[in-house]
């Protein structure tokens, strides 16, 4: 017998050309090789040969597959063929002569051994007798299909002769049961599911049976393939799911090799396939996935659309709690001496009495959520560079301190600044949002919360300000018909993908959507985009969790979402009140002033209306951090509403006359060296210890002078930071003791002024006597020295 590959080596052109027609292939354009096996390949295929069964009547497809049958398995003695096929003799040679004409039969004489071929591997379907080497050897006449050809042949002749073979009355998965694991990962990932490697290949095809059958795969998959097939698939589906091969000729208007094409791809999909049902070829889309398909168009579909409303019994007005604690926190870096944990966190006891100033942190019902609020809001502010928060090493801790950044962020406007915060959102990984208030957990580590965000800052587009809407038109407009949309990971998990979506419509409400509406609760309104509605008597008091019905767009949050850049704030008719108790008013949210204030006064309140306290140390923090003391007077006189009350303004000049004082070098080694050289007048004298009294050091760079002042080994000697590089040593300090500290630490070297100061004083004070002591450290003192 020869081989498929023999026989068309043989053929002429027309031969191939008749072949490709019956086989449903493209017709070979020459007869070199590689056309010749482009056919064998498309000649090997079940599509194929669906092609070659359809085109034969009754009787062929007798006599066809009277050969190729398992007892015959791809060859027949001639003479067997009429009994096989239950067909008279002769009625059944005109039959073998019709088939050999069409090159779907070959005759020869063939050597047999005991009812065996001769030199050829036997080929079966099931169990058979071993050939007996000592029988006679004879040549008889078959009849052959070529071995590569006879089982595509025989497993779709069963179609047509075997009821149970019926293609159209199986399950998905028992339609890949033939597909190869190669094959059931091609679809896959067409579908773009995975699934876990360790899984065995049954266990991979009930799975992707489970998930294929889906309506939501259906329509994944549909919007991703070619107009031809998409709009063969609709017209199937009107048709009942399946419809006979002569009217989707009649439908598509293409020929046979056009056709096998088509179908070899919608198979490849797992979308459709073809069979022979009661002896006529059809094309079917399997039985659950039209069921699952019927099911998804009688279900209600949600509204797709906002649905505006009437405004609701209680109302939450907008603001921006956000905005003002961000200036609170600032504000800490600037007079509170917080140092910060190994990690670079709050320690809890600093951070409970920062928790009462944060307006944000209120609406947090449990105390681990507020503290959570407030470390979400450093990591923000060091994010947008307005304080430092650098981790503690092992021989220092680290302190919050104001960053690089604040001065361009205080120039911002409330715009520009929500503007900011809210376009780092949807990818801001460290911000948390609040979750709805009835949240039920369900696969919700499937939730991707940057497409969450995404989705709620493209539906906010659509809304008009001063226009209110009910949330819950919001969430149902988000989910319009795809389950998936907040979750799209979950689509292409085999475990819990496709085959999970009724149940995934069943939670969304308690889940997706509630993680929707904690956005309305939380990011949203502390921000001041929008102003939240209760269909109740009152508004949500504080600790209490309750969803708001509806919502409405603020002018704010408008301007957040319009593509227009606000790059300062604009100039404001004076916010200020300076009253005579040294308490300043900012009666609306100026953030120039408000970050001035922050910087310069004591913080009472921050809010749409802050109040401050003007103190002297909050002033010298303020100056030591680089600022003149004319800029401060000069800027509350601008932008106060009446003139500086005048003990105010007379007090404020005196604590900046002291500070200049301060930063005058060396004015205490001066006055210490009058005292020494009026007290040696008098003669020497023993001192029992050496004493400072008022030293002033002057570092290379505020790095160092910082370094200084927040050393642990320096502490005991209480050194204070009075300047952008000026560090006071305190009177009363051991000048000798704190030069071997900075010599021994290696601070001796990078200090520009004040090491020689203490070796001097402490020689001179080494012989003063006790009175000129007390009268040198009296003298210090008048000066004001810190």
């Amino acid at each position: 017998m020869k081989s498929l590959s023999a026989l068309l080596a043989s053929a002429p052109i027309d031969i191939l050309a008749d072949l490709a027609a019956r086989w449903g292939a493209p017709a070979p354009t020459d007869g070199d090789l590689e056309a010749r096996q482009r056919l064998e390949r498309a000649m090997r295929d079940n599509v194929a040969c669906r092609f070659v069964w359809e085109h034969l009547d009754d009787d062929e497809r007798r006599v066809l597959f009277a050969v190729v049958g398992p007892s015959a398995r791809n060859w027949c003695l001639r003479v067997l063929v009429p009994e096989r096929a239950r067909m008279a003799p002769d009625h059944c040679e005109a039959v073998i002569a019709r088939l050999g004409a069409r090159q779907l039969l070959t005759a020869e004489v063939a050597r047999l051994q005991g009812g065996e071929l001769v030199g050829q591997r036997p080929t079966f379907y099931g169990y058979a007798i071993p050939r007996n080497p000592r029988a006679e050897v004879e040549e008889k006449p078959i009849i052959y299909v070529p071995t590569e050809l006879a089982t595509g042949l025989y497993a779709t002749g069963r179609e047509l002769f075997m009821p149970q073979a019926d293609r159209s009355e199986k399950t998905l998965d028992e339609l890949l049961m033939p597909y190869r694991q190669g094959d059931l990962d091609q679809i896959g990932r067409r579908f773009g599911l995975s699934l876990s490697a360790h899984y065995s290949r049954n266990e991979v095809r009930t799975a992707m049976a489970e998930n294929l059958s889906q309506a939501e795969a259906i329509r994944y998959v549909l919007t991703r393939i070619d107009a031809p097939l998409r709009t063969l698939y609709e017209w199937l589906l009107e048709s009942n799911g399946r419809a006979p091969f002569p009217a989707v000729r009649l439908q598509t208007g293409m020929d046979d090799p056009e056709l096998a094409a088509l179908v070899r791809t919608l198979e490849e999909y797992a979308l459709v396939f073809d069979t022979f049902s009661r002896g006529e070829r059809i094309l079917f889309i399997p039985r659950e996935t039209l069921a699952n398909l019927r099911q998804a168009a009688e279900r209600p579909h949600r509204a797709a659309d906002l649905v505006e409303r009437t405004v609701p019994v209680a109302v939450q007005p907008a603001d921006t709690p956000v905005l003002w604690d961000l200036a609170v926190l600032v504000a800490a870096a600037y007079h509170q001496e917080i140092e910060l944990t190994r990690s670079g966190a709050f320690p809890k006891r600093a951070a409970l009495r920062l928790l009462p100033q944060l307006a944000g942190a209120r609406d947090r019902k449990h105390q681990e959520d507020a503290l959570n609020y407030l470390e979400q809001l450093k990591q923000e502010a060091c994010e947008l560079g307005l304080v430092v928060a650098p981790a503690s090493t092992s021989r220092e801790r680290a302190r919050l301190a104001p960053g690089p950044k604040l001065d361009s962020w205080a120039r911002h406007d409330q715009v520009m600044q929500a503007r900011r915060i809210f376009r780092r959102w949807p990818t801001n990984r460290t911000w948390q949002d609040m979750l709805g208030a009835d949240y039920r957990d369900w696969l919700a580590y499937y939730i991707e919360v940057p497409v969450v965000r995404e989705q709620v800052r493209a539906l906010l587009h659509r809304c008009r300000p001063g226009v209110w809407y009910s949330i819950a038109s919001f969430r149902a407009t988000i989910q319009g018909e795809d389950a998936f949309v907040l979750r799209p990971a979950q689509r292409y998990a085999g475990e819990a993908g496709y085959r999970l979506a009724k149940e995934l419509r069943a939670h969304w409400d308690q889940t997706d959507g509630e993680v929707i509406a904690g956005t309305f609760r939380s990011t949203l309104r502390e921000l001041g985009l929008v102003a939240v509605g209760y269909d109740r008597e009152a508004v949500p008091t504080t600790g209490e969790v309750v969803n708001p019905d509806a919502f409405q767009l603020t002018e704010l949050g408008a301007e957040v979402l319009a593509s227009e850049q606000s790059a300062a704030q604009p100039p404001s008719p004076r916010p200020l009140v300076v009253q005579p108790n040294f308490q300043v008013l900012l009666l609306e949210p100026h953030m120039p002033a408000l970050y001035w204030l922050v910087r310069f006064a004591a913080v009472d309140r921050i809010g749409r209306v802050s109040r401050f306290t003007l103190t002297r140390e909050s002033l010298l923090r303020g100056l030591a951090a680089g600022a003149s003391g004319d800029e401060v007077i000069a800027f509350l006189e601008v932008h106060s509403q009446k003139a500086l009350p005048q003990n105010v303004a007379y007090t404020l000049r005196d604590w900046l006359r002291h500070y200049q004082e301060s930063l005058t070098p060396p004015v205490v080694s001066q006055v210490v060296s009058q005292v020494v050289s009026r007290a040696a007048s008098r003669g020497p004298a023993r001192v029992a210890t050496p004493a400072a009294d008022g030293v002033l050091l002057e570092a290379r760079d505020d790095a160092l002078a910082r370094e200084l002042v927040t050393s642990p080994k320096l502490r005991a000697f209480r050194l204070r930071q009075v300047g952008p590089r000026a560090v006071a040593v305190p009177p009363g300090t051991s000048l000798r003791e704190l030069r071997g500290a900075l010599e021994h630490l290696g601070y001796a070297g990078r200090l520009l002024h004040g090491v020689e100061e203490l070796v001097a004083a402490a020689k001179e004070l080494k012989d003063l006597p006790a009175r000129g002591r007390a009268r040198a450290r009296a003298a210090a003192a008048i000066k004001g020295a810190v």
